[in-house]
This record gives C-alpha cells, sequence and structure tokens, in this order.
C-alpha cells in the first residue's frame, strides 16, 4: 500500500477485526473513519445472482465517476481483459480473507488519466451465499479535473495481496491501534534520563535500546 487512506482503512479493520478473519458489517463505525468515507464504498456479492455491486459508495467516489454508484456492478468501468483477473481477486478477499490492492488506470472520453489504489477487505459473511466487502479507492494525486469531467474506465496495472502497513507514526486516535492494558505507556516509555542506551521493561521482558553491538 503507497496511499494513506489506504494504509489508515488497513489498520482501522485489522484493529476492528481483533485477529478474527474479519469483522461484522456492523461494527464498522462511519464517525471512526469520517474523513475516508468520501472514498470509501462496500460491495455486496451475491452467490445465486452471480454479481458484484456497490451496495454504498462515497460522494467523492461517485463524482469521479459523475454517477450514483449504489446497485452499479463493480465491473462495470472496467476493461473486459481484466474482469477475470478482477473476479479472482474479489473472490480471494470474501472466499480466503485475503485483502488485496488493486492498482489502476482510470480514464476520461477525452483521454485524461489518473492513477487510482483501490483496496478490498473481508467482513464477515452474512450467510453463506451472500458476502460484503470494505473497500476504498482513491487518486495517488488528485487532477484539478477530477470530478468535473467523469471516468468512464479503467485499466488494470497490477493486482496483489494487501500487506499490513508498518504502525509508525500514526497520529489519528481514532484510528490508532489500540494497546493492550498491560502494554500501558509507563511500561513501554524509555527512561528520560539517558537518551541511548536504556533499558525498559515490556511486560516480563528487559529490553536495552542501543546501535550495533
Amino acid at each position: 500500500m503507497r496511499h494513506e487512506s489506504s494504509k489508515s482503512l488497513f489498520k482501522y479493520w485489522d484493529r476492528i477485526r481483533a485477529g478474527r478473519k474479519a469483522p461484522r458489517r456492523e461494527e464498522i463505525e462511519p464517525s471512526d473513519i469520517r474523513q475516508l468515507l468520501g472514498d470509501t464504498f462496500i460491495l455486496d456479492i451475491s452467490g445465486s445472482m452471480r454479481t458484484i455491486s456497490y451496495r454504498l459508495a462515497g460522494t467523492r467516489l461517485c463524482a469521479a465517476y459523475g454517477q450514483e454508484l449504489k446497485g452499479v456492478a463493480f465491473l462495470v468501468p472496467w476493461e473486459e481483459k481484466d474482469c477475470f483477473e478482477l473476479t479472482s481477486a474479489v473472490a480471494k478477499v470474501y472466499r480466503d480473507g485475503i485483502p488485496q490492492i488493486i492498482c489502476s488506470i482510470a480514464n476520461t472520453d477525452s483521454g485524461k488519466q489518473v492513477e487510482f489504489e483501490t483496496l478490498l477487505l473481508p467482513l464477515k459473511a452474512i450467510d453463506g451465499n451472500n458476502h460484503r466487502i470494505l473497500g476504498l479507492s482513491s487518486p495517488g494525486k488528485t487532477p484539478f479535473w477530477l470530478g468535473a469531467e467523469p471516468l468512464t474506465y479503467n485499466s488494470v496495472k497490477s493486482i496483489r495481496p494487501a500487506l499490513p502497513p508498518k504502525v509508525i507514526g500514526f497520529s489519528d486516535a481514532s484510528l490508532a491501534p489500540e494497546l493492550n492494558t498491560a502494554d500501558t505507556l509507563e511500561n513501554i516509555r524509555p527512561n528520560n534520563d539517558q537518551s541511548y542506551g536504556t533499558e525498559r521493561k515490556v511486560k516480563h521482558l528487559t529490553v536495552h535500546d542501543g546501535g550495533k553491538q
């Protein structure tokens, strides 16, 4: 994952699933990810109807495509040659619980292009035949024309499993991973009297800070 919004949603999803394969839909609290909502969406996968469609889509995403995406088939804007690979990626998410990252180029009819990163995360199945996916799709850089001239088709650059981002420099408290109660700040804070070569207690372990030995 390269985009900060993708990293933020992944960290939030990973925290609320609490070690499970996937969280439940009702555990997603919109107010916790309010700054990401414009780019987020939820997919409905119907096993009986063999369809993948948008159940919900954020305002920025809808504006980028110039239409309300609710109820629209997920594969509609994608080039035909990419649809098999996309369907396989979606199956890996809801069937195997493996998050996926799709890097793509979105195009307008006039030839304008913008690169998007799309994150797909599994949600706990409603039943054995219906599944949902939490997703986010955001541009690397937002061109001035995005939202004024609609995107009409996408082409895949790459699809790969989404690796957990490093929890470094993550300042948003509403999305930050929760500390275990045993790992309080008192337990993990270094000794302020020494800036190097200190030791500290983390649970039952003694951790020594320092460079190469």
